[in-house]
């Protein structure tokens, strides 16, 4: 088992030294092996990413007031438990958002999500309890420790509250629905862009001052990040001075004037991303 794909050379044979070696762990998946000797998992194999809150992002584990729901996009939570024995599952769903937003696309993509990570943090109660104590995420709230994980896809969010304490409901998991959390955001304060990771993380700018710093920093690293940026503004002097961010990294000029980003009256025309 390999977390990285093997570069053969074109002998077709590959000198390993004496850096084989053979473990007698019986059946293993390569999740399994990463985990157990602390390896890089490849983030192109994973489905579904799972990862630690972040400090101000607590709020997102707990109910807040209906407006604040509304304005999330809070679609629900499910209440689960592990049972008596820490080995059962036990589950029930509260909606708490409009109808429409529990569509079928999204109770698929749920029910894959739960099913996905019953393979590691909702496996049981000892798994869980395992797995917040090497993943971290201690979030503030709650009258015993809480731990708070997220799982971002295209159109949701999903925050985990673990609780592996016996006699109390382990698990909350809240959906929030990303696209009205968008829509809300740029009613309020219009997007500039939008920036996403290999391992999931993805952050939204309203600022293009910080979008631009992002882009700058980060762009750099792509190769071993994944990261990618999408501008969602019209606005020319942002979509040229990311560009300019673009070619500068490979030692190039921008061939494209400041009236090359002024808008067109074509139909269809699109903004700029990586």
């Amino acid at each position: 088992l390999m977390p990285e794909k093997l570069a053969m050379p074109k002998s077709g044979r590959l000198d390993v030294r004496d850096e084989l070696g053979f473990l007698d762990e019986g059946s293993m998946t390569l999740c399994e092996f990463c985990e157990a000797h602390q390896l890089p998992y490849p983030a192109e194999n994973m489905k579904f990413h799972i990862r630690p809150a972040r400090p101000e992002e607590a709020g997102l584990f707990y109910t807040p007031h209906p407006e604040e729901d509304k304005w999330l996009g809070t679609v629900g939570h499910v209440r689960m438990d592990f049972g008596r024995s820490g080995n059962e599952f036990w589950h029930t769903w509260w909606p708490r958002g409009p109808e429409k937003l529990n569509s079928p696309a999204f109770k698929a993509e749920l029910q894959e999500v739960v099913d996905t990570l019953r393979e590691s943090v909702l496996k049981s109660r000892f798994a869980m309890e395992r797995f917040c104590y090497e993943h971290g995420g201690k979030i503030d709230g709650g009258y015993v420790q809480n731990y708070g994980y997220i799982v971002e896809t295209e159109h949701h969010r999903y925050c985990l509250r673990c609780n592996p304490s016996p006699g109390d409901y382990n698990c909350y998991c809240t959906a929030y629905d990303l696209d009205v959390q968008r829509q809300n955001m740029a009613r309020d304060k219009p997007l500039v862009g939008r920036v996403t990771y290999a391992n999931g993380d993805a952050q939204d700018f309203t600022d293009a001052e910080a979008f631009l710093k992002c882009v700058r920093e980060e762009l750099p690293y792509r190769p071993t990040t994944g990261f990618r940026y999408e501008v969602l503004t019209d606005d020319p002097i942002v979509r040229k001075a990311v560009d300019d961010i673009a070619f500068d990294l490979y030692g190039e000029e921008n061939p494209h004037q400041q009236e090359d980003y002024e808008p067109q009256s074509a139909p269809n025309m699109m903004l700029g991303g990586m």
